[in-house]
């Protein structure tokens, strides 16, 4: 049986995780900061969704390297050929001209939250346009927001900076996962300060793997997929 053996390493301007089997090619994996999925805690990398991919990829005895960059960063990388997969990310059209997305190893339920009370931010509101909204720059989130038109100007690269928005009332609205933000106001000792929110929907979030490593191994996610199917865990917003 061979023997993984695990390194957590702190690097300028991210982190990474890295498993290497011997005489094994590293994969080359990226994701970003995002509580309960996947996060850096007391300089370990922690996450429902880093336990799915390590337990997969132990079935699979396939060693990878996992980065911790910003969204834009890690997708930019991803169409360059600089690295083999993301995670985690929904499925998009725009994506699929350069990878394919894994089964879900997440859903994340996103919803709208004000400072103050809720407003009619939905597309059918004639007006939606007039408000200032926000959503952590390069997410799915954002992205959406972006193709539905709203008013998106900010580009917050952390669920921190994109809370800090809302509260110093730059913005009037932020979209974001529940755990996130529950989280976040954790850190920020804004347990009780009164926030509103009206629900936006959940989105199921895989892993994006590029094509060219795909044809290059071109079983691969069929042996993924049923391998992290058999590797979930409870996504209840903790470790």
């Amino acid at each position: 049986m061979l023997k993984l053996v695990a390194q957590t390493a702190l690097l300028i301007g991210m982190s990474c995780i890295a498993f290497s089997v011997l005489g094994k090619d590293l994969m080359r994996l990226a994701t970003h900061e995002a509580y309960p999925y996947h996060y850096i805690e007391n300089d370990r990398v922690k996450g429902t969704v880093v336990r799915q991919i390590k337990c997969a990829f132990n079935r699979l005895e396939t060693p990878y390297r996992a980065e911790f960059s910003d969204w834009v960063d890690v997708e930019l990388r991803l169409r360059t050929g600089k690295l083999d997969a993301i995670f985690a990310v929904a499925e998009s059209e725009a994506r699929s001209e350069f990878g394919e997305v894994s089964v879900p190893v997440a859903a994340k339920h996103l919803y709208w939250y004000f400072a103050g009370n809720k407003i009619d931010i939905k597309t059918t509101n004639p007006l939606y346009q007039r408000y200032k909204v926000a959503a952590e720059f390069g997410s799915d989130e954002w992205l959406a927001l972006k193709r539905a038109e709203y008013n998106v100007k900010m580009k917050p690269r952390s669920a921190t900076a994109l809370v800090k928005l809302l509260i110093s009332h730059e913005v009037d609205a932020i979209l974001l996962d529940e755990h996130e933000f529950e989280h976040e106001i954790s850190l920020l000792r804004l347990q009780d300060t009164a926030f509103s929110r009206t629900e936006y929907g959940t989105i199921d979030l895989g892993v994006l793997f590029s094509k060219a490593f795909l044809n290059d191994k071109p079983t691969f996610l069929d042996a993924f997929n049923t391998a992290v199917s058999n590797c979930i865990v409870p996504n209840n917003g903790k470790q």
